[in-house]
């Protein structure tokens, strides 16, 4: 794993200059590359490719970026793995292609050369962001892997194309327009992460997974066109298809040899790999795997909690035993948490208000003195329906789908307008639901789209507006029309797909590449290997939900390997004590963060943020709400500096 980061100037600019710039940039990105830096400069057409290496496969110099292929056409830059390379090198080499080293980075070379870019990138398997300029058509190709593993950001200003792993590549430009995005803001106070293509800076997007961008010169100008070579959706089972007659032994079975298949590709590697080990499902399955190719007792990290209702390590413990792999256990206190959170502006580039970032930051500082490669189990619950949202029958999707839409809008006003204890009261009877969230969820009858009517189900703040400053009103992010919300076999398979799409690379992929990267560690995700993401969304429902619980194919997988009692155990998640870390250790640091002053004026209402944060200290638990504006204030703060 890797950094890149380059530019086109089609207007053209000196070698000198040029190369400054981008050594300022890939400077930017060393912790995600500490071994070597490479850089490439084509003053006449004023391109610049600049790579940081971290040395995985293929140690040697031959391995070195940026990298051109062997007719000179191609010059790449590239951030990833790719593991079905050598199989791609053995059907390159029948073909007459030659090799000088062993890299991944050589085979896709050869591949563009024989098959050309856009009919390469389906037969590579593996997590990529990658920057290829083509000297043939001055083209200057961008690329993302399908599931969004690694990241790629764009820039377009001052007659230029700018890319970069990490937004923070672009402060170093002198040129580079500082101007936030507001609608980006409140996106992050609704949902906790800035997704879709947009980011905190309104020049900056990213490019979305499973597309690749064609950058040419018109008029002097870059233009850009994108298209999207991959998409979750194209793979789901159809919504009137027959359905499978495969037994749970079959299935489980399939799902056996492709992950044992998957993990043993992804466990390839010339520096040593170990694995987080969390005690879920999902972790406990890879680690059960990895074990199982190995021919040594597999690395594993834990992490955990002094607040016995947060702490999982005694699960992973146990697992870790049962399997007898080299165990590590780490304990984050919350004198660690402070530290982490004071660097998290610098981490994430951008606010980013999922709060199990400390724990996955503590783990990879821990996990990357011992392996420069971790395997986690990410992609678990989207792929086999893990999380509440899917499985409780009494879903409000459910339940707004049985109200007729002409009566949506009325119902919503009345229930909006009646008091919360009365609304409470009424619809909490006989319910585990949680009073207030269920009064939320019922105004949000007024959404006439079914996306946005989960995305409220999930909201940290449903409305922006209740908070955020009134010269910042008409920035709310835009209604998501029903036609993106896709078209499954179910509503809890369509909520799947939907996170696959957004949840998934927009959250819990950036929450680990930063984190991870950050230490200078590779992670790779087998559960969102492409081959096991068809396979799964082609699944019918019954094999990820049964009985009301969710992962039924990864719990009879994960049987097979460790004792059914380690399996049958409530879900906790990577969740931290936030709640009262911010009326203990982290107090201080966030009354610090959210003083009333010119930054706080200028984005949020001061009224409501005080009463909140004063509500919290006083007992109340707006920890979930408050956390995405502390994440906001203070990297508002730190871009005001």
């Amino acid at each position: 794993m890797c950094g890149i980061a380059g530019f086109w100037r089609p207007s053209g600019s000196s070698t000198d200059i040029s190369t400054r710039a981008l050594v300022r940039m890939t400077d930017a990105l060393s912790h995600r590359g500490p071994d070597a830096d490479g850089h490439w400069v084509d003053a006449d057409r004023g391109v610049a490719l600049g790579h940081r290496r971290l040395s995985i496969v293929d140690l040697s110099p031959t391995g070195a970026q940026p990298m051109r292929s062997r007719t000179g056409r191609f010059t790449m830059v590239f951030n990833g793995e790719i593991y079905n390379f050598r199989r791609l090198r053995d059907e390159l080499a029948a073909l007459g292609a030659s090799f000088r080293g062993t890299s991944d980075t050589e085979v896709m070379l050869a591949g563009f050369e024989q098959w050309g870019l856009s009919a390469t990138l389906p037969r590579l398997a593996g997590m990529f962001a990658f920057a290829v300029w083509d000297s043939a058509t001055d083209e200057l190709w961008l690329a993302r892997d399908r599931m969004g593993e690694k990241p790629l950001y764009l820039a377009q200003f001052a007659g230029q194309l700018a890319f970069a792993s990490e937004i923070k590549s672009f402060r170093t430009l002198p040129d580079f327009p500082r101007d936030i995005n507001p609608t980006a803001i409140a996106t992050l106070l609704r949902q906790g992460y800035i997704g879709g293509e947009q980011s905190v800076y309104r020049c900056v997007t990213r490019l979305r997974p499973g597309s690749y961008a064609v950058v040419s010169s018109r008029g002097g100008q870059p233009h850009i066109r994108s298209e999207q070579y991959w998409n979750v959706l194209n793979e789901l089972r159809s919504p009137n298809g027959a359905a499978s007659q495969v037994t749970d032994t079959e299935a489980t079975n399939s799902l056996d040899a492709l992950l044992t298949e998957v993990v043993g590709e992804e466990m390839v590697a010339d520096v040593p790999v170990g694995a987080f080990l969390s005690g879920g499902i999902d972790s406990s399955l890879i680690v059960s795997l990895m074990q199982k190719v190995a021919s040594q007792p597999v690395r594993t990290f834990t992490i955990g909690f002094r607040e016995n209702s947060h702490d999982e390590s005694p699960f992973a413990r146990a697992v870790a035993n049962h399997l007898g792999t080299a165990h590590t256990e780490i304990m984050l206190s919350a004198d660690d948490a402070l530290a982490f959170v004071e660097r998290l502006p610098v981490i994430f580039d951008e606010p980013f208000a999922d709060s199990s970032q400390l724990p996955t930051l503590l783990v990879s500082s821990v996990t990357r003195q011992h392996v420069t490669v971790a395997l986690s189990g990410d992609g678990g619950d989207e792929l086999f329906g893990g999380y509440s949202q899917y499985t409780s029958p009494d879903s409000v999707g459910s339940l707004i789908g049985r109200v007729p839409r002409a009566l949506r809008v009325p119902l919503s006003a009345t229930l909006g307008a009646a008091p919360d204890a009365l609304v409470n009261s009424v619809l909490t009877r006989g319910s585990s639901w949680a009073p207030n969230t269920r009064a939320r969820l019922l105004r949000e009858l007024r959404n006439n789209s079914r996306a946005n009517s989960y995305e409220s189900l999930l909201a940290k703040w449903v409305s922006p507006a209740d908070i955020m400053a009134t010269q910042h009103a008409g920035s709310f992010p835009a209604t998501v029309p029903d036609s993106e919300w896709p078209r499954a076999a179910s509503e809890p398979e369509a909520r799947m797909a939907y996170d696959m799409q957004h949840y998934l690379p927009d959250d819990i992929l950036v929450k680990v590449d930063r984190s991870a990267m950050a230490c200078s560690l590779e992670t790779r995700a087998p559960l969102i290997d492409h081959r096991v993401v068809k396979f799964a969304v082609q699944q019918p429902l019954s094999m990820k939900i049964r009985d009301g619980r969710g992962k039924f194919l990864l719990r009879n997988l994960l049987a097979r390997y460790i004792p059914q009692q380690m399996i049958d155990r409530p879900k906790r998640g990577f969740a931290i004590p936030i709640n009262d870390w911010l009326r203990g250790p982290l107090k201080d640091w966030g009354s610090a963060v959210l003083q009333n002053d010119a930054v706080l004026q200028d984005w949020f209402r001061p009224g409501v943020v005080s009463d909140m944060w004063a509500a919290h200290q006083r007992g109340e638990d707006h920890a979930e709400r408050l956390w995405p504006v502390l994440m906001a204030m203070q990297w508002l703060r730190a871009e005001r500096m």
